[in-house]
């Protein structure tokens, strides 16, 4: 029989491979979580930039970030040879096209599609030809900060000589989409865990994903921005008939898509609508607790056989858990605001976050999600310490809320609502102070609990 000591010590093992996040030493997933206020997602990628010696090659459909371009930039004054990939439609946009510009003018040289009926969509960084960072995350704020993503760090040369043979295609070559060639490895074994890699179209990755679907036998758990995909959709309907639990979250815009096949399995009991400010951006899967479908590509029909895209599929019990706990913390935050509690008298609060992007300084922006149909209004509070007391910010209507936002209504498509990001910008705050914000819906005169509060320090930037 064991020791106490050899039990105790088995303890602490056990919970250290528990708590690792799913982490091995080759393969590392990384998530942007903005319902915890907090991601490593960019200290991680500065870091990685940082230890570059001799390349850099990036494939990105948008970029927006100064700090990760000061990181380039720095790397390139070290002597580090970097190229990049980019979306035409993402060059030339007047949001990103400022970032692009610095680069080139700096000696980066970029090269973009500018084919009208395809995307350059992937999100990948080779570093030294030995690593890759890969995942659903765009170089952008929004995608590092309010939305949330993933991505996976791979150390593994095989690995990194895939995705250089598909960059330099493009890069080199100039083939995008469907003029690329096959002419990359798909299969790998990396800490004795198998790993598939497909590019899109040339590796027909709809196949695979359908073949791993078709596996399932006892869960799927889906994290969806689109799912318009007609094939997708029939494989996870076979599976529900077979027996196997099947679980979504998807995002609200793009399940207000006209073509969106999610909202059947929200309907159906399969999903729930996220009740983020920011997008639900993931494109993932996890079967059966052990497998995991990740990578740039929604589950749509020109993401599979149009755009260029990159699809990794992990069979990994450990990583499978890391992203399970991930999805369980989105799901159980949608499934409380939206659509079980959507409709009650008052509805409860819907989801709050607040940050600076695409502000000025000495500005803080709270958001929240609208869809609630029995909300006629909503109060912010705020207060200068963790609790309160609060003090009524503003009181907006619906109506003024759902004017606020950034992007246009889309309207109710079979009963669920395609309005987000209403918000309300606060310049009554001082350098240096930590806010704390609630929000509350009104039905009437009558005021729902506070929704989960949430801080920010203010910030002044010179």
């Amino acid at each position: 029989m064991p020791s106490f000591g050899n039990l105790l010590l088995l303890c602490i093992v056990i919970l250290l491979l528990l708590t690792s996040c799913g982490k091995t030493e080759n393969i590392q997933p990384f998530f942007v979580n903005p319902l915890d206020n907090q991601t490593c997602l960019k200290r991680d990628l500065t870091k990685l930039i940082g230890q570059a010696k001799n390349s850099i090659d990036i494939a990105i459909y948008s970029f927006s970030r100064k700090d990760i371009l000061n990181c380039l930039l720095s790397a390139k004054k070290r002597g580090v040879k970097i190229r990049v990939v980019t979306e035409g439609e993402t060059y030339n946009d007047p949001q990103y096209s400022p970032f692009y510009k610095t680069m080139q003018k700096a000696g980066i040289p970029i090269r973009f599609n500018s084919n009208d009926r395809s995307l350059m969509h992937n999100k990948f960084i080779v570093i030294d030809r030995e690593r890759v960072w890969t995942g659903s995350a765009n170089i952008t704020t929004t995608d590092m900060t309010v939305n949330t993503n993933d991505c996976f760090l791979i150390s593994e040369k095989a690995v990194a000589e895939a995705y250089t043979l598909e960059f330099e295609q493009m890069f080199e070559l100039n083939r995008w989409a469907g003029t690329k060639h096959d002419n990359n490895d798909e299969l790998f074994l990396i800490d004795g865990k198998r790993v598939e890699i497909y590019f899109a179209p040339s590796d027909e990755p709809e196949s695979q994903i359908l073949k791993v679907i078709g596996s399932a036998t006892q869960s799927i758990h889906i994290a969806m921005f689109y799912l318009t995909n007609d094939k997708i959709y029939k494989a996870l309907k076979c599976a529900i008939e077979r027996g196997v639990e099947v679980k979504g979250i998807f995002d609200e815009r793009g399940a207000s898509d006209n073509n969106s096949e999610a909202l059947r399995l929200v309907r159906s009991g399969n999903g729930v609508i996220d009740a983020l400010s920011g997008l639900v951006h993931h494109k993932f899967c996890i079967i059966d607790k052990k497998i995991v479908i990740a990578g740039s590509a929604n589950w749509s029909r020109s993401a599979m056989n149009r755009n260029d895209e990159n699809i990794i599929i992990i069979y990994s019990p450990e990583i499978a858990l890391a992203y399970l706990s991930h999805w369980n913390r989105l799901y159980e935050d949608s499934a409380s605001i939206y659509p079980a509690s959507a409709n009650k008298l008052p509805p409860a609060p819907p989801r709050l976050t607040c940050h600076h992007y695409n502000q000025k300084s000495g500005c803080i922006r709270i958001e929240w999600n609208t869809a609630q149909d029995a909300a006629e209004g909503y109060r912010i509070y705020r207060a200068e310490r963790k609790g309160g007391p609060y003090n009524l910010l503003k009181e907006m209507t619906k109506k003024e809320a759902e004017g606020s936002q950034d992007y246009k209504k889309i309207g109710k498509i079979d009963g669920i609502e395609g309005s987000y990001y209403a918000h309300y910008d606060d310049y009554q705050v001082k350098p240096n102070v930590t806010y704390y914000y609630v929000v509350a819906t009104l039905v009437g005169n009558v005021e729902s609990k506070y929704s989960d509060e949430y801080s920010k320090e203010a910030d002044f930037m010179e």
